[in-house]
């Protein structure tokens, strides 16, 4: 089977369309043809098909091939053959006709040129195609070219081998103020910022003797206005591409991004507060002067090079490093977590961090970038106004207990004996009343001595700080007996922020037992259970009905022990006493401290 050939036929013999179509068979086409002569005819035929060739007789009743090969090209068949076979042709028609834009003419009556004709001129044709393709393909490019340096943001300049700019892209006159034809001709050196130009010059140089070489420099440049912008330049050595001729500059203006980022440096370099970032596990990666001396540190430089890992080497206390990871992974940042850290040449200091974790791409964590504060004055100022503030109130415990109670008690027991003595017989009702007042008073101060006398227990040890506290309760109610039993594997140094908020909720268990229990005993039992402490205080008194209304004391250790992650529990029997049992994890008072999380 020969290889398949389209045809059109312009003829108005069917016999010469058929020796032609003999012939390309004979030349190892297999013809797929059509026959029109008339101009209609021919429309049709190229609006329908897609065809390789058209064959056309010259002279024919009602058309001609001059006007076939006119009605051809004016429909955009600019590549498609076209070859003239004729009976009779002149001279001078067949030159006009191979001028008017025909590849070939042949004569009906010796065809044996036909198909070496038809070769060259379909591969003529696809030559003539492709290059039309890749002309097309050029300009779209130059246009796409034109359009990109048109509109581009960035500052595109091309500059010959000495330096002097040959072009500069329209994006000048919007970032500096210049029409691009004011700066044409100039050397690009002396455009530049004096500081910046000789070592512009020594790149260029360099560059030069280096094609390979694409370097990325900053400078500045003066604007129309007088002022100076900040760029980014990278250049691509063309000198040697014919299309360009020259080292093209493409620069970006970074101006605010300077100023964004001298800001940020000076607030980094003079910042009273450490500035710092580590890596994931805690290497020190940055550090501004502040942090440096606050760390006993000449400089950034040297801190960075004796204390390689902040985690490892800085904490006093190693458990706060892990607790502070944990925390800054788990909730995202943290806010004023407090803990002591290691000074140069000896000594410590009382910080606060406040810290935010850095994520990479896919969200993973890469490191820490925080702040630093120094609040070991603060602590110490804090310190000595809580000692002030315990003295004042052993004073004044002292002075209501010593004086102002003994003077109170007395004049009761006076007036009591008086009474009895006097009878009942002349007994008077308003004295029972101002006996009765007394009374309360007395009561009254010494719950406020007992109050003034609890809060100087809080900076102890939850085991001391509950053992103080079973004592001034037994002070309060020697009528009683209360009972501290403090179980083996109980943690007796334990101590925290939150174990005030464990001694407060003893606290007020007691006071309901005083106020309301009647009980004979009381005992207060401190025990653990594997990550978790246990406090309970059961008592004999009178209980309570479980289906009245708590009071607020009873909320306020609900949420107290809800706060902490604990669990609460009241039990009470009407006549068979109360019972209430705190479980807390260990975690929640060793790692109490004033820091505020946040996600």
């Amino acid at each position: 089977m020969g290889v398949l050939l389209k045809v059109l036929v312009v003829e108005d013999s069917e016999n010469d369309t058929l020796l032609l179509v003999r012939e390309l068979r004979r030349g190892g086409y297999e013809p797929d043809y059509r026959r029109v002569e008339t101009a209609e005819e021919m429309t049709t035929a190229l609006a329908e098909g897609a065809w390789d060739l058209v064959v056309s007789d010259h002279s024919m009743p009602r058309f001609s091939s001059s006007e076939a090969l006119k009605l051809l090209r004016s429909k955009g068949f600019v590549d498609l053959p076209f070859i003239i076979v004729s009976g009779q042709i002149g001279e001078d028609a067949a030159v006009e006709a191979m001028k008017s834009g025909a590849q070939d003419y042949i004569m009906k009556g010796n065809l044996t040129r036909l198909n070496s004709a038809i070769e060259r001129e379909l591969r003529e044709a696809e030559v003539r195609r492709k290059r039309r393709q890749a002309e097309k393909a050029l300009q779209e490019s130059e246009e796409r070219f034109r359009s990109l340096v048109q509109y581009a943001s960035d500052l595109i300049v091309v500059l010959d081998s000495e330096g002097v700019i040959t072009y500069e892209s329209p994006a000048v006159e919007r970032i500096l103020g210049y029409k691009p034809e004011e700066r044409v001709g100039r050397r690009a050196v002396d455009l530049i910022h004096p500081d910046d130009a000789g070592r512009i010059a020594r790149i260029f140089v360099e560059y030069l003797s280096r094609p390979g070489l694409h370097p990325s420099v900053g400078y500045r440049v003066r604007a129309k206005d007088g002022s100076w912008r900040c760029f980014e330049a990278i250049g691509n050595n063309l000198l040697h591409e014919p299309s360009v001729g020259g080292i093209v500059i493409n620069s970006r203006d970074v101006t605010e991004r300077r100023r964004v980022e001298e800001k940020y440096r000076n607030i980094f370099e003079n910042a009273v507060e450490g500035i710092f970032q580590t890596s994931v596990d805690g290497g020190l990666l940055t550090a501004n002067p502040a942090m440096a001396r606050m760390l006993g540190y000449g400089s950034p430089e040297e801190l960075l090079k004796g204390v390689t890992n902040i985690a490892e080497q800085l904490y006093v206390r190693p458990e706060h490093r892990d607790m502070f990871q944990q925390l800054v992974r788990t909730q995202g940042s943290i806010s004023g977590f407090e803990t002591r850290m290691h000074r140069k040449g000896g000594g410590e200091l009382v910080v606060s961090l406040s810290a935010r974790v850095l994520r990479d791409a896919d969200g993973e964590p890469v490191g820490y970038e925080g702040i630093m504060e120094d609040i070991t004055e603060r602590k110490r100022a804090e310190e000595a106004l809580r000692e002030i503030r315990e003295a004042e109130r052993s004073r004044i415990a002292r002075e209501l207990h010593d004086t102002v109670l003994q003077d109170l008690s007395y004049m009761l027991q006076t007036m009591q004996v008086r009474r009895r003595l006097a009878g009942d017989g002349e007994r008077d009702e308003e004295q029972d009343q101002q006996i009765e007042a007394l009374r309360r008073a007395v009561g009254g101060l010494r719950e406020a001595i007992y109050d003034l006398r609890t809060e100087q227990i809080h900076e102890r040890t939850l085991a001391r700080s509950i053992e103080s506290l079973v004592g001034l309760n037994r002070q309060m109610s020697p009528e009683r007996e209360i009972e501290l039993v403090v179980e083996e594997g109980f943690p007796l140094s334990l101590t925290g922020e939150n174990s005030i908020e464990v001694v407060r909720i003893v606290q007020e268990s007691l006071v309901n037992v005083r106020r309301h229990s009647e009980a004979r005993r009381v005992v207060v039992t401190l025990g653990s259970d594997g990550d978790d402490i246990l406090v309970e205080v059961e008592d004999d008194g009178v209980g309570f009905d479980p289906s009245a209304n708590r009071g607020m004391g009873t909320t306020g250790m609900t949420e107290r022990a809800l706060a902490l992650g604990g669990n609460l529990e009241i039990e009470g029997t009407k006549g068979r006493g109360t019972s209430v049992r705190l479980r807390l994890a260990l975690s929640a008072i060793e790692q109490g401290s004033p820091a505020s999380v946040k996600t």
